[in-house]
């Protein structure tokens, strides 16, 4: 443990120099929150057993989010359905960055959260359609293998060669372990998500897309 430089001989000048280099040097360390210590004030700053800072504020202590648990998440290839009126999941590519967050090695439609939280999702699909008659796909979350009630985003397309974007955003809570799967369905095989390719005047699109960010413990 670094200690400040101890008073030695008549020399002060030195001493006190050599203590200000030690000051300049050390880092401002958190103290450990207790179980005995309250938030009786604002804007008390402690470091909380369970590996976060957290601050004082209204009586509790908040925790401070971290730069951790997020995903960039993209499919660029094209996925077509197995079957009609089938809920299948969306499988992903390697993501581009991410913390704390990450596919599973075996299986690269679950997505799997290390910690627990609340999570921000921010989803988007490209949808096309190869046939003029009417045809409806339906997407939703499932965590842990259940369907999250009331989630379902539906479209409705009519038009051949016709494209469509789909998104929508939503906070989900996740348990440490927990993982995440984007399901999806169809009731036409001529509707599928597309990835369109590369023109000569603008790059590729992707499949799907995924930004994964928590919002708070």
């Amino acid at each position: 443990m670094r200690t400040p430089p101890p008073p030695f001989g008549p020399d002060w000048k030195s001493w006190g120099e050599r203590l200000n280099t030690y000051l300049s040097k050390i880092r401002t360390v958190l103290s450990t929150r207790l179980p005995s210590d309250v938030a009786a004030e604002d804007g008390i700053l402690l470091w909380d057993r369970t590996g976060y800072p957290v601050v004082s504020k209204n009586g509790v202590f908040r925790q401070i989010v971290l730069a951790d648990g997020y995903a960039s998440l993209v499919r660029t290839t094209t996925q077509v359905a197995t079957a009609t009126n089938t809920a299948q999941a969306i499988g992903w590519d390697a993501p581009s960055f991410n913390s704390g967050i990450a596919l599973d090695p075996a299986d690269n439609t679950k997505i799997v959260f290390e910690e627990e939280g609340v999570y921000l999702l921010a989803f988007a699909v490209e949808l096309l359609s190869s046939s003029s008659s009417a045809k409806s796909g339906w997407f939703w979350p499932r965590i842990n293998g259940v369907d999250v009630p009331g989630s379902t985003i539906k479209v409705t397309l009519s038009d051949n060669a016709h494209h469509i974007v789909m998104s929508r955003s939503a906070a989900f809570p996740m348990t440490a372990g927990s993982y995440l799967q984007a399901m999806w369905a169809v009731d036409d095989l001529t509707l599928w998500i597309d990835a369109p390719a590369a023109t000569a005047f603008a790059p590729s699109s992707p499949a799907v897309t995924l930004a994964i960010t928590r919002l708070r413990q």
